[in-house]
């Protein structure tokens, strides 16, 4: 039984308040002066995010990582596909990372898991609706064709779905009703974000936030 649930208020600045708020999934973790293989996988996260694995050449990692190839091929002798398993830990990691610090910025579980869909619409929006999830473009691409990259997004995923668990134990869900209710939320919120992202405009992801509420006070009750 969860104790620590309360109805938010709409205003945006309980969520507006942390940095943590817009997911920058292909920044966080990295040093203030990448080397030449943080460039390349900063590099190719963004543009799988934007276009996916078959989407993005290694020509255009190497233009946007401005890298020589020599270098790439130094730290990734497997070439394209090692940088994408990269690059998709890599961008698993920085938002697993987004979603602890929604959890210790919240003071309810609710909050908790808007504060997640209100980071992704302000940084779907912040991009124009060109970078939505950083790892669905190449999951859906690459199931069944690549073994390394099917598990690189799986982990991802199962990270996410881990760490928003973990946030809905502190406010005191059951560890039953908490892995439940964060593969719901995840679901929701993977969803929303790509017909956000397909339609251009955030109502999708706004109106999620409704029933992640209604998820959230049903768990609270059973």
């Amino acid at each position: 039984m969860c104790s620590n649930v309360s109805r938010i208020s709409m205003s945006t600045d309980i969520y507006m308040s942390v940095d943590i708020l817009i997911v920058k999934c292909y920044l966080v973790g990295m040093s203030d002066k990448p080397d030449s293989k943080e460039k390349t996988i900063l590099a190719a996260a963004k543009l799988l995010r934007r276009h996916g694995y078959n989407g993005t050449a290694l020509s255009d990692i190497l233009a946007a990582a401005g890298t020589p190839r020599g270098s790439l091929y130094f730290h990734f002798p497997n070439g394209k596909e090692e940088i994408a398993v990269a690059a998709l830990t890599h961008a698993g990691d920085s938002v697993r990372q987004a979603i602890a610090g929604a959890a210790e910025a919240s003071k309810s579980a609710d909050e908790f898991l808007i504060r997640i869909a209100r980071g992704m619409a302000a940084d779907l929006e912040r991009s124009d609706f060109k970078e939505g999830c950083p790892i669905a473009p190449t999951a859906l691409e690459i199931s069944g064709a690549s073994e390394a990259l099917t598990a690189a997004a799986g982990a991802a995923f199962q990270s996410w779905e881990q760490e928003i668990a973990a946030g809905l134990l502190s406010f005191h869900f059951d560890a039953e009703r908490a892995k439940l209710l964060a593969t719901a939320a995840l679901s929701q919120f993977e969803g929303a974000l790509l017909l956000a992202r397909t339609y251009r405009r955030l109502e999708p992801l706004q109106r999620a936030e409704e029933s992640i509420r209604a998820l959230v006070h049903a768990a609270a009750r059973t």
